[in-house]
């Protein structure tokens, strides 16, 4: 793929997904505000814009066998928790912002976390064994079985975890 390509698809992918979650932002306060239309509105047009995002990155990255994928999600997430979080936390102290480095340092524990997931999925994968996850709606942890009395990673009640099918 001509680098030309790569970085119009790049571009074009993050816009898309961006918008994506944007505008599933904005249906969750239109439904906050008894706006449910609206809502409605604004979650299709998310849905387009996911479809355009998927596309766009079908040219960016190749889907390999769950194996490979697994494999791939489990050096990426690595990378992030061990490379480019530390990275954006060691800009984010010395701006004081206490919020940033909270959301920061609980993505890269929750990141952490996922690896370690993606590692024992291989082994799953292997013995044929089914596993629940949930996951916490305040800061993204991801636990197998139900849900735990407090989320381990930012405190919360297990009323936040979501059961992920």
């Amino acid at each position: 793929m001509s680098r030309q390509r790569k970085d119009l698809m790049l571009e074009a992918f993050v816009g898309e997904a961006r918008a994506h979650f944007r505008l599933l932002f904005y249906a969750e306060k239109a439904d906050e505000e008894g706006y449910p239309q609206i809502a409605r509105l604004f979650r299709a047009i998310a849905e387009a814009e996911r479809v355009h995002a998927r596309n766009h990155a079908s040219l960016l990255e190749s889907v390999g066998s769950t194996e490979e994928n697994l494999q791939a999600a489990f050096q990426s997430e690595s990378f992030v928790n061990q490379v480019a979080y530390p990275s954006l936390l060691k800009e984010a102290w010395p701006l004081e912002d206490k919020a940033a480095i909270w959301f920061l340092t609980s993505a890269r524990n929750a990141e952490e976390r996922h690896a370690k997931l993606y590692k024992m999925a291989l082994q799953d994968m292997v013995a044929d064994r089914m596993t629940l996850y949930t996951v916490c709606g305040n800061c993204g942890w991801v636990e197998q079985g139900g849900p735990p009395p407090k989320c381990p990673n930012c405190g919360r009640d297990g009323e936040t975890f979501r059961e992920i099918s």
